[in-house]
């Protein structure tokens, strides 16, 4: 194949002519009129360089007939925005070397994927040997919604043919640039983040997109920061994202921007998106609520850093500020908790509970299953009525729960497994989640011990939203992995909150007294 001339002020980029390899080299697009569309292409590309959003408006059919966006005059304005921000800032002089960082919280269905996908045939397609590389929440956001999305407006690109497009890459069609010119769909994770190291392109231009950005780990922000090093070099760095999170990079970039360039995109602004959706979100849940904050509005939640349960609404519950009567516990059911330690200085705590009214919490260091299990034996005869022993069975929780097992005459197990779906699964991750969003009520009307460190725990948890916008707790590792401490007690008073004990009926047997026969013996006979 033979390079093309080259149009004034474009390095030799897009200079080949070539076939996608994942399909039949198509058509020119019926939309381009010119006698030589390709060399119409390359003379418009480099005039595109510095300006993302004349490309968009250039690169695709909007309003023409028999497309796909007959109907669509081009960008919605949160978008347009944008692409006119990056032009500005790289025809400002930040082409030479300031990296360029913008981050988007966003509700639900604003048309991030779409704005990715111009981002990078912009890139790529304006300036040779762009590097880059864009990575999702998880795997199937990358490739279903990301990956797809390009994959859609690929098809209609004017460019098309200059660029091959496969399930993870999309790269130059020139094989002596199929290495050096190419934008990478890497799915991220902490134990290999080198894919985040090595990007660097001194002097040229590098693309980084962070595509749902709130649950990417910080330790792939941080790496990432690696590549922004490079002197003379265009750097791009795009996050965006449902603001699910309260803690993390996404949160701090759009709560604390400094280099960052923050905006927030209400779904309620968008023409497309589905009102009447939006409508009954805000019926059921309330326009105040954290969903609708997070879904529609593209607000973080409420609750900020270790806030899922606030300060004042555990403090008020402290023994010594509210005692609950008699007759808001008495009738109900005892429940032994147990949350055995998991880390070296980890503790395990048992914790009584009966209807509003927490009796008491035992903390014990260094015990291990078999001996958690006999001082759970020792309190069930100690403390009399107690209906049933909730427990964790993860981890280290199997071998109190074998030990459980073998002991003689304890009242009803009930084993629990943190990590199953919650019961109710239309706003709560699992089960752990929704244990603590019961507790988190109940403490309105509870009483808890006047304990200092309970109350610190209960109110430690940070917490999110996961990709169906059910609320997602901090785990206890990823707790320790930031300094935190474990919250064993405040764990151990949520499992009695799971919902197995709530639903679990009060059943008082009835017995019907019985007139006791008087007995006279008089001889051989016997008269009743």
């Amino acid at each position: 194949m033979r390079p093309q001339p080259l149009p004034p002020g474009l390095k030799r980029q897009n200079a080949i002519r070539a076939a996608v390899p994942i399909a039949a080299e198509p058509e020119p697009p019926a939309y381009v009129d010119h006698e030589d569309p390709i060399e119409h292409v390359l003379e418009k590309l480099a005039e595109y360089e510095l300006d993302p959003l004349g490309f968009v408006m250039w690169a695709f059919p909007w309003g023409q007939p028999g497309t796909t966006l007959e109907l669509e005059e081009g960008p919605e304005q949160w978008q347009h925005d944008q692409l006119q921000r990056i032009g500005e800032r790289l025809r400002a002089g930040e082409s030479t070397g300031t990296v360029i960082k913008e981050a988007i919280s966003a509700g639900h269905g604003v048309g991030k994927s779409a704005l990715v996908a111009w981002l990078i045939l912009w890139a790529i397609s304006t300036f040779e040997d762009t590097r880059g590389v864009v990575t999702a929440n998880t795997k199937d956001q990358l490739v279903q919604k990301t990956w797809a999305e390009l994959a859609r407006w690929h098809q209609q690109f004017m460019a098309r043919e200059l660029f091959v497009l496969t399930a993870t890459a999309i790269y130059s069609a020139d094989p002596l640039h199929v290495r050096t010119w190419r934008i990478d769909a890497v799915p991220w994770s902490e134990e290999n983040s080198e894919a985040f190291a090595g990007l660097h392109n001194k002097g040229r231009r590098l693309l980084l997109i962070f595509d749902e950005a709130s649950a990417i780990a910080d330790t792939i922000w941080e790496v990432a920061e690696g590549a922004l090093t490079d002197a003379n070099t265009q750097i791009i760095w795009c996050a965006y994202g449902n603001p699910t999170r309260t803690t993390g990079r996404f949160h701090r970039s759009c709560t604390r921007p400094g280099s960052w360039k923050y905006n927030r995109v209400d779904s309620r602004k968008v023409r497309f998106t589905n009102k009447a959706q939006i409508a009954e979100w805000e019926k059921e849940y309330g326009e105040d609520s954290d969903f609708f904050r997070v879904r529609v509005k593209g607000e973080f939640p409420r609750a900020g850093f270790a806030n899922f349960i606030p300060p004042e609404l555990a403090d008020l519950a402290r023994s010594n500020r509210r005692e609950v009567p008699l007759g808001a516990y008495m009738t109900h059911q005892k429940i032994l908790a147990v949350d055995p330690a998991r880390f070296g200085d980890d503790f395990s705590v048992i914790t009584l509970r009966q209807g509003l009214k927490v009796h008491f919490q035992v903390s014990l260091s260094g015990f291990d299953g078999p001996e958690l299990a006999g001082r759970v034996v020792e309190i069930c005869r100690q403390e009399k009525g107690i209906s049933c022993i909730a427990y964790d069975a993860n981890g280290n929780g199997a071998d109190l729960d074998s030990a459980l097992k073998r002991a003689p005459d304890l009242p009803t197990l009930i084993p629990v497994m943190w990590g199953i779906p919650a019961k109710d699964d239309k706003h709560y991750f699992n089960q752990r989640s929704e244990a603590w969003g019961k507790m988190k009520d109940w403490l309105k009307h509870g009483e808890i011990p006047d304990d200092d460190q309970l109350i610190d725990e209960l109110c430690s948890l940070d917490y999110g939203y996961d990709g169906l916008f059910r609320i997602q707790l901090q785990s206890k590792q990823d707790m320790k992995k930031n300094g935190g401490k474990s919250p064993d007690k405040a764990d151990s008073l949520a499992i009695s909150f799971i919902p197995e004990l709530i639903d679990r009926k009060i059943v008082t047997a009835k017995v019907r007294p019985t007139q006791r026969r008087k007995v006279v013996w008089t001889g051989h006979r016997m008269q009743s």
